[in-house]
């Protein structure tokens, strides 16, 4: 028999579980603004971990348990590793076509996460199919039958957890193992690229705006008109804001999976075809030459509403808005990298999981154990799918903020 000691520890470990899952997960759903997912997850987890730890009434003894509470924790457990499952790869098809089938649109962790109705197949359906499979199966064939273990489960034949959390859920686990595979190739792909990217821009950036300088302080030869006052005054307002923009693009490539539409989006806003009409900057924001100060006084106030601040190409003249105005009206968009890596991360993780959960049985059937191993690797999976989201998501810089609330913010993290 399996000493107490190990039924106590293990039950503390999956009880401990639940209340960790549910304050890592909420706080990662307020952080990516997507919460079907972390929120099915935590209560799938819980009716595992919960049906689990019911047994210590009976002291984790399956002999001691009722044969009704026996069949009911088995096929209970059996639903809800299913649901975990079909979570997860709900989870692995949002991120995979994220990643791999990028759309043009500009993405964010909420969008990318967001729920589609085709989620219903492996959340809702894939569990109960398998469930009507197993519990005919095993009923008919009286697999569910007390052993030295933990929890009951089916063990004759030994085989009847395949129908469980050992085999019908490798339908899905396995090929979005692979899927997920290949998203974090593709991520680590584009990372490579982005700071390959980075490295590149910076000295360009900087030869551009030498070059932009160099041309500015060249004397005119002619003497300044109002028209071209006004756009000397644009273009070095608009020089200024392409340099700070091509910081900025710089600074937005590192890593984003839609961080190339970005800066295009960007870009086609900056460069706009026609320049805006802002009197009061005009009026109010000196000029950087006196001519230039004498022609825009000359004129009425009537003149300035009436005509465009400037008409020259595109390439003289840019939009006179300041640069801090820019930055004030640009919207805000997260960063979807490192809610990327974290998911593909944790569904890896947890794929890996259910091959752990299944290897004991696996052994067990290969070898033709006649009873099944009384403490296996389903038992550490079990403890697995309780803490593996503290392990994964308790280390993004927008959790632990969250998490760790009463210390004071860090001055560098607060200005980012």
């Amino acid at each position: 028999m399996l000493p107490f000691a190990l039924k106590v520890v293990w039950f503390a470990l999956s009880f401990s579980g639940i209340f960790a899952c549910w304050i890592v997960l909420t706080v990662f759903a307020r952080a990516i603004g997507s919460y079907w997912g972390p929120m099915l997850y935590c209560v799938f987890a819980t009716i595992l971990q919960g049906i689990f730890c019911l047994g210590m009434i009976y002291d984790m003894n399956p002999f001691d348990m009722p044969p009704a509470f026996c069949k009911a924790q088995t096929f209970i457990i059996y639903y809800s590793a299913h649901s975990v499952t079909g979570v997860c790869a709900a989870f692995t098809m949002a991120t995979t076509s994220a990643v791999v089938w990028p759309s043009s649109v500009i993405m964010t962790a909420s969008s990318t996460l967001v729920w589609r109705n085709h989620y219903f197949l492996p959340i809702v359906v894939f569990p109960l199919c398998a469930l009507g499979v197993a519990v005919p199966v095993l009923l008919s064939l009286q697999a569910i039958q007390p052993t030295d273990d933990l929890h009951c489960d089916a063990s004759h034949p030994i085989w009847g957890r395949f129908l469980g959390y050992a085999g019908i859920s490798m339908i899905l686990t396995i090929p979005c193992f692979f899927l997920s595979a290949i998203a974090a190739h593709r991520v680590f792909k584009v990372h490579t690229v982005h700071r390959e990217l980075f490295n590149l821009s910076a000295p360009q950036s900087h030869s551009l705006s030498a070059e932009r300088e160099a041309n500015i302080t060249e004397p005119p030869k002619n003497p300044p008109t109002p028209d071209s006052g006004v756009c000397l005054k644009s273009a070095e307002f608009g020089n200024h804001l392409m340099d700070n923009h091509n910081l900025d693009v710089v600074n937005d490539i590192t890593p984003r999976v839609d961080a190339m539409d970005d800066a295009a989006a960007i870009s086609n806003e900056i460069h706009s075809p026609r320049a805006e009409n802002l009197p009061s900057s005009l009026s109010s924001s000196p000029s950087p030459r006196r001519s230039s100060e004498r022609s825009i006084s000359q004129w009425d106030e009537s003149q300035i509403r009436g005509e465009r601040a400037c008409i020259v190409p595109i390439e003289e003249c840019t939009t006179t808005l300041p640069i801090s105005s820019y930055h004030g009206h640009e919207p805000s968009r997260q960063s979807l990298a490192p809610a990327i890596w974290r998911l593909i991360l944790f569904q890896m993780a947890f794929f890996i999981t259910q091959f752990l959960a299944a290897l004991s049985t696996i052994i067990d059937v290969a070898t033709h154990r006649p009873h099944p191993t009384p403490f296996g690797t389903q038992h550490v999976a079990l403890v697995l799918v309780g803490w593996g989201p503290s392990i994964v998501f308790g280390h993004l810089p927008a959790v632990r903020r969250r998490l760790l609330f009463w210390r004071r913010p860090d001055p560098a993290s607060a200005n980012s």
